[in-house]
């Protein structure tokens, strides 16, 4: 079992195209492009830590019809434009888990959020996996413990959760 992280995927948005300057002609590409790269990435025993923004005008039946294509057990951490339904309603539309909050895991001194929340001054340094900016760059000094998971960065797939600056537990990699 692996951990993987993965962030603002925004399926069935096309200004995300735009906005993102993600690489598509359509959005019917773009979701596949998203749930091919996912399924080559994570595996069906992984868990993966969406880090919110999973589609504008999210219904269940457009949630579950994503989701089931992809492997693994999918947990959630609300983002920006997941809050307008409840963690209920996302765990009934196929998400085994759901955070509204971020979750830190302090073995690994790794903090999983939507936005960059920074923490200054840990001995070790916290890591802080995150989405929201996308293409954006950081505006704020010191950023040098976070890490943009936003698709955009990520050739559009979950990227290994680990902590680089720490020995990382071997149940946290392939």
């Amino acid at each position: 079992m692996a951990t993987f992280v993965y962030s603002d995927p925004h399926f069935y948005s096309e200004k995300i195209i735009q906005f993102g300057n993600r690489p598509f002609k359509t959005v019917a590409e773009m979701n596949n492009t998203l749930i091919e790269r996912y399924n080559e990435t994570v595996g069906k025993n992984d868990v993966c830590y969406w880090l919110g923004d999973v589609m504008f005008g999210a219904t269940k039946e457009r949630v579950r019809a994503i989701l089931s294509r992809m492997r693994g057990r999918k947990y959630l951490i609300l983002g920006n434009h997941d809050r307008g339904h409840r963690p209920n309603w996302w765990q009934d539309a196929g998400f085994d888990q759901v955070f509204e909050h971020p979750v830190y895991n302090a073995q690994l001194y790794i903090l999983l959020s939507h936005e960059p929340l920074p923490e200054f001054g840990a001995n070790p340094p916290i890591i802080n996996y995150h989405g929201h900016i996308h293409i954006q760059d950081y505006d704020f000094k010191n950023h040098d413990y976070c890490i943009n998971v936003s698709v955009e960065k990520t050739d559009y797939r979950p990227v290994p959760l680990i902590n680089p600056y720490i020995s990382a537990p071997r149940i946290f990699q392939r």
